[in-house]
């Protein structure tokens, strides 16, 4: 089978330049997500392009007035051809637009004659998803979406204002209305299906992957001599962190919380590690050093408030690479996360600040040897059922059988 990967999937090196050229730094999550499953993809036979628009803010948030085309080749054998477009705001989403028609044009007419071709595109961003839908229609071949997030939500949930509010209301809008034009959908929970009324067509949820080989040059480590919380993500209010801030300051413990990633409320964080000298603001690192002290931790913690409709159909991606960092997990019990995940964490039940402060305070006064069970059983059951390979697999399986009818 043939796989175009339409989304953002760029080299490592090349994803820390341009965040290192940005003050509004990218998520790395939609890359290393498209990383694996293209590993994965290839690893299962497939023969896999990628057609890419790399995650970058507008200038003048970043450096760069325009991205250029160019050519990058990973794991030795995945061809990735970056989309050229001018990155100003309101210019890039038109030239992302013309930029993807005329290249997914050439790749579809150079494939007419093949029948096992998909073009599977990362999230409904409309700027390529609608030259996507009208294209694969017109030379028919199957478009299947892959949904992280409720489309929806994905820009309106943060609540921006001004005009970037406006923008995001807009982009919201468009996905809200593309949603249920592809023909197949790879979904991150499966509450989405209702949600996006696209219940009637062909759906597989999968909810990520994880890749050991991350760690693979990364040595075991000593944990760190204090007992230590590690939270790594968008430093957002919406992700719950003020109530874990405020909650680890309610306790007396003899531990550190250590925040790495940047958000809008980062300058809060700032503050109260002024107050509090047990909280370390690490900001946002180079992957490697967050990796480290993701093993040198005693406990992660995943705070996404349960009260937010939007968390409730989401999946947090970072769940697995905590996972398989060996180090144990303290989250909350989002509906989205299946039940088979329940076994392998430590779960806030109260997510008050007390309740925050009360859930941390029992978890470290456990044994160090239950706490390393716990996470060492997380980590073989994310290795054995939810690695990259067996899941796209799934994936694999799961386009076969659309293509076949």
């Amino acid at each position: 089978m043939k796989i175009l990967l339409l989304g953002s999937l760029i080299s490592a090196e090349q994803m820390e330049l341009l965040n290192r050229n940005s003050k509004e730094k990218a998520s790395v999550a939609p890359v290393n997500y498209e990383t694996m499953l293209a590993k994965g993809l290839s690893e299962n036979g497939a023969e896999v392009e990628a057609l890419s628009i790399p995650a970058v803010a507008a200038y003048p948030y970043s450096i760069y007035k325009r991205i250029n085309s160019r050519y990058e080749v990973i794991f030795n054998k995945i061809q990735v051809q970056w989309v050229p477009f001018v990155n100003v705001q309101g210019l890039k989403q038109v030239t992302i637009k013309k930029s993807v028609e005329r290249l997914l044009k050439v790749w579809l007419k150079n494939n007419e004659g093949i029948n096992d071709k998909v073009v599977l595109m990362y999230s409904m961003y409309p700027s390529y998803s609608e030259p996507a839908i009208r294209l694969c229609k017109k030379y028919g071949c199957h478009l299947c979406a892959v949904v992280p997030d409720l489309p929806e939500y994905m820009y309106s949930w943060k609540k921006m204002k001004g005009i970037k509010g406006l923008y995001s209301q807009k982009i919201s809008q468009q996905m809200l209305r593309l949603q249920g034009t592809c023909d197949s959908y790879v979904l991150f929970t499966k509450p989405m299906a209702k949600k996006m009324k696209i219940d009637n067509k062909p759906y597989l949820v999968s909810e990520g992957f994880c890749d050991k080989s991350i760690f693979e040059d990364i040595p075991e480590q000593e944990k760190y001599e204090k007992k230590t919380i590690l939270y790594g993500g968008n430093l957002s209010k919406l992700y719950g962190i003020h109530n874990l801030v405020d909650g680890f300051m309610k306790t007396n413990m003899d531990a550190e919380l250590h925040l790495y990633g940047a958000g809008a409320d980062a300058s809060y964080i700032e503050a109260c590690a002024v107050k509090d000298q047990r909280i370390k603001f690490k900001g946002r690192v180079e992957r490697t050093e967050l990796l480290i002290a993701l093993k040198k931790a005693h406990l992660l913690i995943v705070n996404k408030p349960t009260d937010d409709d939007y968390s409730n159909y989401s999946f947090s991606s970072k769940i697995l690479e905590y996972m398989i960092s060996g180090t144990p997990i303290l989250t909350t019990k989002v509906k989205g996360m299946p039940e088979e995940y329940y076994p392998f964490f430590f779960f806030i039940e109260n997510e008050t600040v007390n309740g925050i402060a009360d859930s941390i305070f029992q978890v470290l006064q456990k044994e160090q040897n239950e706490l390393l069970r716990m996470g060492k059983s997380a980590e073989a059951f994310a290795l054995k059922s939810k690695n990259y390979k067996i899941m796209a697999k799934h994936i694999v399986d799961f386009l076969m059988r659309q293509i076949q009818f």
